[in-house]
């Protein structure tokens, strides 16, 4: 739970969570097993191919800076991508290769680089706005496999490159022209993946909380307490108001299925309990989906791969647990029971795998399991880590973290690996798309 955010919703339910003992770590062989399997999904230095990222060279006069944040972001963006080596560049011959007509393969592919690929390029001025020659070459066969042109902003071009090698090398859509919300002050704000470029969104009264973005990225429902009364605010990308609940009860902790429909957490029953409710996004139609009198059912997030699941919180059974029901409230069944305390499931884009906060005794920590098995890997160790969130390619994860003496948003790897912090001003809730 937000133990620190001075709320009603969090005083509500912290009233009926009491704190328990940290969930024990799984066995090791659990560990192992899921271990190596997210060991095929993250390449760690020297596995994989070696991709070799020569510096882009400025062609026209003025650009000299706009090519050192040009490499900078591309070489940033390609190592957190983690799908290749990285030759480092102290390895790289001294010839400058702007263009293919100045690449030596015998320079590239044989030791110390050793390269499997080489991207290179060149930036100049194109009808006064920045544009970039981008190429990616298979240094062994020789072939062309990228040739393309980007124009714009020198962060944003890196951005599209950098997302057009992961794309041919993995044949899955890169994240780095991705963006993540979050609560920043009393503010929804957005930024780019790597925490660059922040704005505000949506500002609704003295307190928002609990942003989640739909699946496409095309809306953003939160929680606004604008009325005195916490609601569910649904907007588009841009900050335009699409709809939401207006009910008298407490109704928070909303997420947008892959057709359009709002899932919710509320009180509206009346009998003392939250329970799960689905809706459309403007909160017409809902309908009930759990039935547990006095209890707490939380935190609804739908399978995005899938559309048929929800993972949801529940202390049906005496502790705050992962469960998993059909999308018609059928087959309610828990995911994860191992004691402890569970918060935030996050269900990642390809089905496979359901993050969540574990802990309890004040020390929450960052888990992801195995949808198909129930096995458990813990991604973080370091301060508080909650509210976990997937890369649109479910390969990294985002998530709030007091690490630093207050909470910001921090990434890492689905290995918990490459953790970095995004936000230096404070940021919770994450929530990321494409």
């Amino acid at each position: 739970m937000r133990s620190r955010a001075s709320i009603a919703l969090a005083s509500l339910l912290l009233f009926f969570w009491s704190s328990v003992p940290l969930v024990a770590r799984q066995e090791t062989t659990q560990q192992d097993d899921i271990r190596k399997q997210i060991g095929t999904i993250i390449v760690t230095p020297g596995n994989g191919p070696n991709l070799a990222v020569a510096d882009f060279i400025a062609r026209s006069a003025g650009l000299e800076a706009a090519a050192g944040t040009f490499n900078q972001v591309l070489w940033a963006d390609l190592d957190f991508a983690a799908v290749s080596g990285l030759v480092g560049k102290s390895l790289y011959p001294k010839t400058l290769v702007p263009d293919p007509a100045s690449l030596k393969f015998d320079e590239w592919s044989a030791d110390p680089v050793k390269a499997d690929y080489v991207a290179f390029g060149n930036l100049q001025n194109t009808g006064g706005e920045s544009s970039a020659d981008t190429y990616l070459f298979d240094v062994k066969t020789k072939q062309q496999l990228i040739a393309s042109r980007h124009t714009g902003d020198p962060r944003r071009i890196a951005h599209e490159f950098a997302d057009e090698v992961v794309k041919l090398l993995t044949g899955r859509d890169g994240i780095a022209t991705s963006k993540i919300a979050f609560v920043g002050g009393e503010s929804i704000r957005a930024m780019d993946y790597d925490g660059f470029n922040q704005r505000g969104i949506a500002s609704d009264g003295p307190m928002v909380r609990f942003p989640q973005y739909s699946p496409d990225g095309r809306y953003l429902a939160y929680v606004s307490f604008k009325t005195g009364v916490p609601n569910i605010v649904v907007r588009s990308a841009e900050g335009g108001l699409i709809g939401g609940t207006n009910f008298n009860s407490t109704t928070t902790s909303p997420t947008i299925s892959p057709s359009g429909q709002l899932a919710f957490s509320s009180a509206i029953g009346g009998d003392g309990s939250m329970e799960i409710y689905v809706s459309n996004l403007d909160g017409s139609n809902a309908r009930r989906l759990t039935r547990t009198p006095k209890r707490i059912n939380i935190s609804p997030r739908w399978n995005p791969k899938t559309g048929r699941e929800i993972a949801f919180i529940s202390d049906r059974a005496g502790t705050p647990q992962v469960y998993v029901m059909d999308s018609s409230g059928a087959n309610q069944r828990p995911l994860i029971a191992r004691g402890g305390q569970a918060d935030s499931p996050s269900w990642s884009p390809d089905g496979r795998y359901v993050a969540f906060t574990y802990g309890g005794a004040g020390s929450f920590q960052v888990f992801v399991a195995d949808v198909a098995s129930g096995q458990l890997i813990q991604l973080t160790s370091q301060g508080r880590n909650e509210s976990p969130t997937w890369s649109p390619d479910s390969r990294h994860i985002a998530f709030q973290s007091n690490r630093s003496g207050r909470w910001d948003v921090w990434q890492a790897h689905i290995d918990g690996s490459g953790q970095r912090q995004l936000t230096r001003g404070g940021g919770r809730s994450p929530t990321w798309a494409k």
